[in-house]
C-alpha cells in the first residue's frame, strides 16, 4: 500500500477509497515500481500521500489551491501543495507566494518555515492533482492519478458551494473545466515558479480571496499563520 487513510475525515476517506479503487492506483504504482524504477522511493510517506484532507471536513472547505506533483526529494515531500517541512530550506515558488502575501496583505511573513499546515486548518485544500512520485523524478506518476483528481474535483464542485479555487500555471488551469463557474469563483495566474514569464509577487488572489470569503460571511484566512 502506497497511502495511510486512517487519519482522514469519513467522507474524504469514502471519496478517497472509492477512487482509488476505480482507478487501480496502488497496483498502478506497484507495477511502475516493480518494473520500472525497482530502486527508487515513492514519495511522499504513505501517511502522508492524503495529509491535505486530514484538516477539515467537506463542509468546512474554503479554498483549493492547486498544484502539479509532490516534490522529488524525500526531506520535501509532505502532501500539501507547494508545503515543505519545517527545518526545509524553501523552494523558490513558495518563496514567491510568501513574497506575493507581503507585496499584496501588508503582512511580513515567516521565511523561515516553509510548513502550510496551518492553512490547511483553515480549510484550504493545498491539492497536488498527482499524488505521488517517484523519487528524483518529476510527473512520473501524472497518468496514473490523472482520472482521479478529475473525478475528485468534480465531486468537490458538485458538493460544496462557493469555494475558492486558485488556479496557477497552465497545468492547473486545464482543470477549469471541472469546477462550476456558477457555484465556485475561480482565480486563474500564473504558476509562481520563478520561471514563469509572469511575476507571481503582485498576484492579487490573497486579497480577493478574503474578499470572497467575507462577503460570503465566512471567516477569512490568516495567510501570515505559518
Amino acid at each position: 500500500m502506497y497511502h495511510n487513510l486512517a487519519a482522514t475525515n469519513i467522507v474524504w476517506k469514502l471519496l478517497l477509497t472509492d477512487l482509488m479503487a476505480k482507478y487501480d492506483i496502488d497496483n498502478k504504482i506497484n507495477y511502475e515500481h516493480e518494473n520500472v524504477n525497482r530502486n527508487l522511493a515513492v514519495l511522499p510517506n504513505p501517511d502522508l500521500v492524503f495529509a491535505a484532507f486530514n484538516h477539515f471536513s467537506l463542509d468546512e472547505l474554503k479554498v483549493v489551491i492547486i498544484g502539479q506533483d509532490p516534490y522529488i526529494n524525500k526531506e520535501q515531500a509532505m502532501g500539501l501543495s507547494f508545503s515543505v517541512p519545517e527545518g526545509v530550506k524553501l523552494p523558490p515558488s513558495l518563496k514567491n507566494v510568501y513574497k506575493c502575501i507581503e507585496n499584496t496583505c501588508d503582512t511580513n511573513m515567516n521565511f523561515q518555515k516553509g510548513d502550510l499546515t496551518n492553512w490547511a486548518k483553515q480549510g484550504i485544500l493545498l491539492l497536488n492533482t498527482t499524488l505521488t512520485v517517484f523519487e528524483k523524478i518529476s510527473n512520473s506518476h501524472k497518468k496514473i492519478w490523472k482520472g482521479f483528481s478529475l473525478d475528485l474535483l468534480k465531486y468537490i464542485s458538485n458538493n460544496t458551494n462557493g469555494v475558492v479555487f486558485l488556479l496557477w500555471g497552465n497545468d492547473a488551469k486545464k482543470l477549469k473545466s471541472t469546477i462550476d463557474i456558477d457555484k465556485h469563483h475561480i482565480l486563474e495566474h500564473t504558476h509562481p515558479s520563478p520561471l514563469s514569464r509572469k511575476s507571481f509577487t503582485d498576484c492579487d488572489h490573497f486579497v480577493r480571496t478574503n474578499k470572497i470569503l467575507r462577503e460570503k460571511g465566512k471567516t477569512e484566512i490568516d495567510w501570515q499563520i505559518i
